[in-house]
């Protein structure tokens, strides 16, 4: 998988589940048959509850790459660093 993501770069797994979902056109429930999980857990990554385990994370991947979604559109990006406002004395 040449656009693998590195371990530690952020992503957005509720953007990361939508943008999959869009790009193959199918519902949550086929994306969680296709992944061998419950309607539920792919629902609560979408939704934001909660997080997929480190394999379905690398398997999630794998699908946005097959699926040729830009990497820009589901990792998190760092805050800008912005000037810092002055005290006043």
């Amino acid at each position: 998988m040449p656009d693998a993501i590195p371990t530690k770069t952020p992503i957005d797994f509720t953007a990361l589940v939508r943008e999959i979902r869009q790009a193959r056109h199918i519902t949550q429930e086929q994306l969680a048959r296709e992944l061998r999980v419950t309607f539920s857990t792919v629902n609560g990554w979408e939704n934001g509850k909660h997080r997929p385990i480190p394999a379905l994370e690398r398997r999630l991947v794998e699908l946005a790459d097959a699926s040729e979604i830009p990497q820009r559109r589901y990792t998190l990006r760092a805050p800008k660093a912005g000037r810092r406002a002055r005290r006043r004395a």
